[in-house]
């Protein structure tokens, strides 16, 4: 089936035509695959890093692939990348979006290259009223330590269908980073963090465009806090799980600490956050929440004890969620992954079904971390069935 493919330059537009179909290939790994976890199946690059020679992200794919974002809308399922050299911030850089009308087989349907003069990253979907929006991250591309003076704009574009895309708006004052945007009893919350890695703050909307600064989440700038998953309970109280990165020892993640701070706010207003416990052991970076049946599920980047070394690992969030706090963690395993890893994606398929899609560096090199995120990604995918969790 061919499909129009729309490329949107802020303001204009270049329709091309391309074929549906993805970038699929193989692992790179032998052709066994990876080893998976009993509750993971049909695991495979969906977009390839491997062997990519292009050099103009802003329109093509490249070798760094990351970032990603999944999501059920209109009875199609659509998935969000960013593309570009490397996870450096530039203007060379863009987010594809792709489209599965089968739940199955998805095609590209729409790239955004990011604003003159500034890095696009970090997309996220929700949905306001019947229409598809996404918010990303727009950042000046200095190198920066901790998000430092990188002016964040958060943005915002929506679609009807998912292909053609209203210029990005910007949302909030520059300096804060949204994390996933979530509704709850028909308004829109996003945990946001300041530049500098400072602080996190609730945000709300009514419409998805015009949002409201609230509560102070964490405060600690010591713990350097940072993308915050925010994630609502049928009672109506709210979950905040704050990523630490801590001081600079820690920042790799592979000495000293590791943890994510437990927050709890109260309907109706959330206008106080009380965190007064904390995971150990696990800090949870680019997560992603997700409830099956009554459990709480986190995909989330995690390190390795020696070496830098990153995975992309599904957690459970356990303990008394009728509290403040007592919760703790334990990781079920992980996906293929290595290098730059992590921030998933899921949609749920069915009762006990899961698709998910995550970015990883090339698993038989498993460099460090702070040597791939300067090398190549590529863009899996895989099915969770976590009815065969143990």
């Amino acid at each position: 089936m061919r499909r129009r493919l729309a490329i949107f330059f802020f303001g204009a537009s270049l329709t091309l035509s391309a074929c549906g179909g993805t970038h699929l290939s193989d692992s790179g790994s032998g052709d066994a695959g990876p080893a998976l976890p009993p509750w993971a199946s049909h695991a495979s690059v969906f977009v390839s890093g491997h062997d990519v020679t292009n050099l103009d992200c802003r329109t093509a794919i490249c070798r760094h692939n990351e970032n990603v974002d999944m999501t059920a809308f209109g009875g199609a399922f659509f998935l969000v990348h960013r593309t570009a050299y490397s996870q450096r911030l530039g203007p060379n850089s863009s987010l594809w979006i792709y489209e599965a009308q089968d739940g199955v087989s998805y095609s590209n349907v729409a790239v955004i290259p990011a604003p003159v003069d500034r890095d696009i990253r970090d997309p996220a979907f929700f949905t306001v009223n019947g229409e598809l929006y996404m918010k990303a991250l727009a950042r000046l591309p200095v190198d920066s330590i901790r998000d430092s003076d990188v002016d964040t704009e958060t943005l915002v574009t929506h679609s009807k269908d998912g292909v053609t895309w209203t210029p990005f708006e910007s949302v909030a004052p520059h300096g804060w980073s949204f994390w996933r945007v979530k509704e709850h009893g028909g308004k829109f919350y996003s945990a946001a963090y300041q530049d500098g890695d400072v602080k996190v703050t609730l945000f709300s909307s009514i419409d998805g465009l015009t949002w409201t600064q609230g509560a102070d989440i964490y405060t600690v700038s010591a713990d350097t806090p940072l993308e915050t998953e925010l994630t609502f309970f049928p009672n109506g109280r709210l979950l905040a799980l704050v990523r630490m990165d801590g001081s600079a020892d820690e920042l790799l993640g592979d000495s000293g600490r590791l943890r994510t701070k437990i927050c709890w706010a109260d309907p109706p207003d959330y206008a106080r956050f009380a965190c007064d416990s904390e995971i150990d052991g696990a800090r949870l970076d680019g997560p992603v929440s997700f409830f099956w049946k009554d459990r709480l599920f986190v995909l989330a980047r995690k390190h390795l004890a020696t070496g830098d070394r990153k995975r992309t690992a599904l957690y459970e969030i356990v303990g008394d969620f009728a509290g403040n706090g007592g919760l703790g963690i334990k990781d079920w395993g992980e996906l293929p992954s290595a290098g730059d890893t992590s921030y998933a994606g899921i949609v749920q398929l069915d009762d006990n079904r899961f698709e998910t899609a995550w970015y990883s560096g090339d698993l038989a090199m498993d460099e460090s971390w702070e040597f791939a995120i300067f090398d190549l990604t590529d863009i899996w995918k895989a099915t969770l069935d976590l009815s065969k969790l143990e």
